[in-house]
């Protein structure tokens, strides 16, 4: 057997749980690669005292996904993400006691995507991750039953599932729904300061929970691996990851059976599945997706030669197609990420990058891969980035595109350019930043600025950018408390904020300020 799901808890210790989360696992994947969590983490080693305690309003923000739909995520207020991580830490050894309960008796691990140690790394979570080599590959082993052989496969998942977990289903999870509703007004129970703690940073409120970070990938596994146990000692075999179940069966009257099952253990913790993403699908077919086997059969063995310009065009042309016929645009993700590690020509290589850059400025979800999958392996000139980031802003700035905005910043910040929309009328560029009213594009907008005058905050370019920092700190500072706090000086900041930013704590990656001196 694969190793077991306690057998990932184990390896983390509560010291690295505590890390992993609060270090590397407050800002979420999706976001430009300019900010750390890791100064603040160091700071809370070192602190006497704990923070105040009380509920904040998160910084909210808009991602594409590659179904062309947006998802909301956040980003919370540190202190009271710092006291939520603590809480986890110092109930470590209960909540592992809780995982090992919940899936003791598994044959086959049935979540596939959680925390866990990573080999050279401190993060405990990364999204999609797989490593057959130490997860196995338990569905062909579902394939079969005691008693015959599976013929239908279900395919569903939770509806929104992390906006709709309720934090009180936690301490249900952990300690049944009796115990804890019958001590829910207990605040020293170590459960109910999980449950506050989860509260106190998503303003106070009980429904939903942060799609961002990696703290909420462990607290729906508190409930789900209770989901899972559930099922499992009704007889269904499946594999789930995070919200996302694949369960085989042996008949189309045990498919819907699973549904029901599975709707009703879900909805005993106010969840509730998504109908229009849960089909049942009869067996056989492909182990692996159809149109991976597509664009493999395109590409051959790739150690053998070399992919010549045809054969990469043919390639990119296929993905499109079986994206735009499927509405998987994931396809194109997994083409661009393909292509990186195979042998090309030279002109292989240009029309990579000419051809998926013109798809990044049609598919804003492709930003994100840009730098990573495009710009370094095939070593992009500078002046390519710019053009390509001048585009991105002129179209984003028409359908106020945030995300995009900030991506085409970002690879100014990164790549050393000035961003022509700046440029050439930076007052009215900045006036359409201020309106936006968008964090993140308002900090991006700060930090571009506050690079391209030396670090100087008294720079002409840099002062109306600080003034609607100070007029968001008296007004709205939970919102905004990442521009906040980053533009404004110490002594414009008030309570931990002030303690924080005079000790030289800042959750700007420092490899963007080496290049100026900074006081």
């Amino acid at each position: 057997m694969d190793k077991k799901y306690i057998d990932f808890m184990n390896e983390i210790s509560d010291d690295a749980l505590y890390e992993g989360l609060l270090a590397y696992g407050f800002f979420a994947e999706k976001l430009p690669p300019v900010f750390t969590a890791v100064p603040f983490f160091e700071y809370c080693k070192g602190l006497e005292t704990s923070f105040s305690q009380g509920w904040n309003e998160y910084i909210s923000f808009r991602v594409m996904r590659n179904i062309g739909t947006p998802r909301i995520m956040g980003i919370p207020n540190p202190f009271k993400y710092q006291l939520l991580c603590l809480e986890l830490k110092s109930n470590w050894a209960k909540i592992k006691k809780h995982f090992q309960t919940q899936t003791a008796n598994q044959n086959h691990r049935i979540s596939r995507i959680h925390i866990r140690k990573e080999s050279g790394k401190r993060r405990i979570f990364e999204m999609n991750y797989k490593d057959w080599r130490t997860d196995g590959n338990p569905e062909l082993d579902l394939l079969f039953h005691e008693d015959g052989a599976s013929r239908y496969l279900v395919k569903a998942d939770i509806s929104t599932c992390f906006p709709s977990i309720y934090s009180h289903s936690i301490p249900w999870a952990l300690v049944g729904k009796e115990t804890a509703k019958k001590n829910h007004k207990d605040s020293s129970a170590w459960y109910n300061k999980i449950d506050s703690a989860c509260s106190d940073m998503h303003h106070g409120e009980t429904h939903g929970i942060l799609i961002g970070p990696h703290s909420s990938n462990l607290l729906s596994e508190i409930i789900l691996t209770v989901v899972d146990r559930k099922l499992y000692e009704k007889g269904y075999r499946y594999v789930r990851a995070i919200d996302d179940y694949d369960c085989y069966v042996k008949s189309y009257k045990e498919a819907q059976c699973f549904i029901v099952e599975l709707e009703e253990a879900l909805y005993e913790f106010d969840l509730h599945l998504n109908h229009k993403k849960t089909k049942v699908v009869e067996l056989p077919i492909g182990v692996d997706k159809t149109w991976k086997h597509t664009l493999k059969g395109l590409i051959g063995d790739s150690n053998s030669g070399i992919l010549k310009y045809t054969q990469v065009n043919t390639f990119i042309d296929t993905a499109l197609k079986l994206a735009v016929e499927s509405g998987d645009y994931a396809i194109v993700n997994y083409a661009i990420k393909t292509l990186r590690g195979l042998n090309k020509s030279k002109n292989g290589e240009l029309l990579i990058t000419k051809r998926v850059m013109h798809l990044a400025i049609l598919y804003p979800y492709l930003l994100p891969l840009m730098e990573e999958f495009v710009f370094e392996p095939y070593k992009v000139d500078k002046e390519e980035i710019k053009k390509f980031s001048d585009m991105i802003y002129q179209d984003a700035v028409k359908i106020n595109d945030y995300e995009s905005l900030c991506y085409a910043i970002y690879f100014s910040i990164k790549f050393d350019f000035i961003l022509s929309g700046f440029d050439s009328d930076y007052q009215k560029s900045q006036e359409y930043v201020i309106d936006s009213k968008n964090c993140l594009l308002l900090i991006m907008t700060w930090i571009y600025f506050m690079r391209q005058n030396g670090w100087n905050r008294k720079a002409t370019q840099v002062k109306p950018l600080n003034k609607v920092a100070m007029e968001l700190k008296n007004t709205d500072m939970d919102r905004y408390w990442l521009f906040c706090y980053e533009a404004l000086t110490w002594g414009s900041l008030s309570n931990e904020w002030r303690l924080m930013k005079k000790a030289g704590v800042s959750f700007i990656e420092s490899s963007i300020k080496t290049k100026y001196d900074i006081d």
